[in-house]
């Protein structure tokens, strides 16, 4: 719990093969409305708690949020795989609800997406799916997660998808 100024929204996402999914929205508001907003995408094993920069963010006149995706930190329902998703695509519809609380519900006019690591990659192929509706008015990307950095002989049979007799498998198991 990170306590006041910082507020949090539940959003409810229906249900996958592991049961009920929510993502969580954290808010920390400007001291003074802008009509300007940050929408923060934690990395791999992690969540949001890096409070210094949504101060830093909120003293310049930005209200900051932070998505801990499904399965992630404040996110992560005790009947789920933590950190599991099948593809980058699943994360959509919380970034889409998050957005429009952003946009629609809060007022503001500009959003900046922000992405640390894996959550730079995802927030990426976000705003580019959602680039003719322009969500997004710029990126602001912390060691984005592009590519394996390992040697091609290492990272070609980590990146191959998975067999589909593994993928059958790991639905019923």
């Amino acid at each position: 719990m990170l306590g006041p100024p910082y507020e949090r929204h539940t959003i409810d996402l229906g249900t996958d093969d592991e049961g009920a999914v929510v993502a969580t929205l954290v808010r920390r508001r400007a001291d003074r409305p802008t009509g300007r907003a940050v929408l923060y995408v934690h990395g791999f094993v992690d969540y949001f708690f890096q409070t210094h920069v949504a101060d830093f963010f909120a003293e310049r006149g930005w209200d900051f949020y932070a998505l801990d995706l499904r399965k992630y930190g404040r996110s992560l329902l005790p009947h789920q795989t933590p950190n599991f998703c099948r593809d980058v695509d699943d994360y959509f519809p919380e970034l889409d609800a998050a957005a429009q609380i952003i946009r629609e519900q809060d007022g503001h006019d500009t959003l900046l997406g922000m992405g640390h690591s894996t959550g730079g990659l995802i927030i990426s192929l976000w705003a580019h799916a959602r680039r003719d509706a322009a969500v997004v008015d710029g990126l602001v990307l912390n060691s984005p997660f592009f590519d394996l950095n390992a040697p091609w002989l290492v990272r070609r049979p980590l990146a191959r998808p998975p067999s589909p007799r593994w993928a059958a498998g790991r639905r019923s198991g």
